[in-house]
């Protein structure tokens, strides 16, 4: 590994590391525009720059690799980068100058104030005034679609958006126009957004305010948010990203890069605009026997008097529920896996399963067998299985999947249904209980590929709705004798 310096700090990196990367290794973030870890780097903003011994001139950072080491002198230094020069400082502020030439000073009013890179670098790296006195430059309105919108008077051209149309989602929807000071981020006539899956993802990779989501713009300013980190349980493989919430409602999930992998940087739009089924609508749900409200304590009773339990867990819940869920079967031979849900695969790099049961792999490893549904069925019929408990969400499970839990549901002779939202399956069973979702709880999943992800609590949950754990460890309490 060669031997660099940065800032006369020594430091070992792979050969062929970007220079921006070996930067972040030793502390120093280096400012930013057009350069994103999942992108080609092109050094189109400039800001990057960096003085490096031997050179010129300042060199980009983001374009720039560490050479190899001489195979005569392998511990030689084969680079030396500064970072805080004058020469640095004085291009950095020019390249910010050029920047809010023309760009509009309309902070107060944009949708990413606050998380703002030109923001952010013009308080660090800019002038505190402007030689601007000329009219800016103005463009036209033009329609992105239902998804996003677009204010090219606030585009830097930093092509991060149009390079993901071209290199991830492969759309081309977008693309760069016109040269010199007219130079513009448009569509090829006839196309929009609409159709790009993925398309939320130029929001977040837009460094300023020129492409805003339709669905969050001007909902909620984001110093207000809370930020909790959480996975998607509507990817194949449960990505990461951030629930960004307050006030006990969610307003928008986002990616969550996690360091070294490259499939963590991008959503798609199903995933992104799924937090809506997260905010609970209406009263605080009661815990129902019979169709009807009831005590927890009758339902507990009707419960341990049924006999020999089966549960049935889907695979979209966490490790510790299913481990919880799985200590009210009668034995380990009678925990049954549900949810056969498929999400089509858009991005092979992106997504490597259709399976939309992101957690199949932690319940199979507690003990849970999937596709053997008609043999509980058949148990149940036969009255070897007395009592059923369920635990279900409707969005995952097909309509032959919840005719066959029905009829277990049904032949049981007593049936017990744990949800977050009471479906009509969950109100054919003899007793329901309301759980808490995902974002109201804290857990884990294991993924299709193996990969333990954990998500964390963000919401509090209403009165009377307990985690599955909490019930469990009630309904096996004995009740109190007076």
């Amino acid at each position: 590994m060669p031997t660099i310096k940065i800032n006369d700090v020594e430091l070992s990196v792979n050969p062929g590391t970007l220079v921006l990367d070996a930067c972040r290794t030793v502390g120093i973030d280096i400012p930013h525009y057009c350069y994103h870890p999942a992108l080609t780097p092109v050094a189109t903003c400039r800001m990057c720059l960096v003085e490096i011994k031997g050179q010129p001139k300042l060199a980009t950072s983001c374009t720039t690799t560490v050479p190899p080491a001489p195979k005569d002198n392998p511990e030689a230094v084969v680079m030396e980068v500064f970072t805080n020069t004058p020469a640095v400082a004085d291009a950095r502020a020019g390249v910010m100058e050029f920047l809010l030439m023309n760009h509009p000073l309309d902070c107060p009013i944009c949708d990413q104030a606050g998380e703002c890179k030109l923001q952010d670098y013009s308080y660090h790296y800019g002038s505190g005034d402007s030689r601007m006195a000329e009219v800016k430059r103005r463009y036209r309105y033009e329609d992105l679609g239902a998804k996003i919108v677009i204010d090219k008077n606030r585009c830097i051209h930093c092509t991060r958006c149009v390079r993901f149309t071209k290199e991830i989602s492969g759309g081309y929807e977008l693309t760069v126009a016109q040269r010199g000071s007219r130079l513009e981020v448009t569509t090829y006539t006839g196309k929009s957004l609409d159709q790009n899956p993925y398309a939320g993802n130029v929001v977040d990779l837009c460094p300023v305010g020129a492409l805003t989501s339709r669905d969050f713009r001007f909902r909620k300013r984001v110093w207000y948010l809370k930020n909790t980190p959480s996975i998607s349980r509507h990817s194949a493989l449960g990505n990461p990203i951030w629930i960004d919430h307050e006030g006990n409602e969610i307003h928008r999930f986002r990616p969550r890069p996690l360091e070294g992998k490259e499939t963590t940087h991008f959503i798609s739009d199903a995933e992104r605009y799924a937090y809506v089924h997260y905010n609970r609508q209406g009263g605080t749900p009661a815990p129902l026997l019979k169709g009807t409200p009831a005590s927890f304590d009758a339902i507990r009773e009707a419960f341990q008097a049924a006999g020999p339990v089966a549960v049935i867990g889907q695979g979209t819940f966490g490790c510790d529920t299913a481990q919880r869920l799985g200590d009210l079967a009668a034995s380990e031979s009678l925990r049954y896996g549900s949810g056969d849900k498929t999400i089509p695969v858009v991005l092979p790099k992106y997504q490597t399963s259709e399976d939309g049961i992101l957690n199949r792999r932690g319940f199979t490893e507690r003990g849970y067998r999937f596709g053997a549904l008609d043999e509980l069925l058949g148990k149940v019929q036969k009255g070897e299985v007395k009592a059923v408990a369920l635990l279900h969400d409707a969005a995952f499970t097909s309509a032959k999947e919840a005719e066959l839990l029905g009829q277990i549901l049904k032949a049981a002779a007593f049936s017990l249904a744990f949800e977050v939202e009471a479906s009509d399956l969950g109100r054919a069973a003899t007793a329901w209980l309301p759980i808490t979702s995902y974002a109201e709880e804290s857990d884990f999943i294991v993924n299709h590929e193996g990969e333990l992800r954990r998500y964390q609590k963000a919401l509090q949950a209403p009165k009377g709705v307990r985690t599955l754990p909490a019930w469990v460890k009630e309904l096996a309490a004995v009740p109190a004798t007076v």
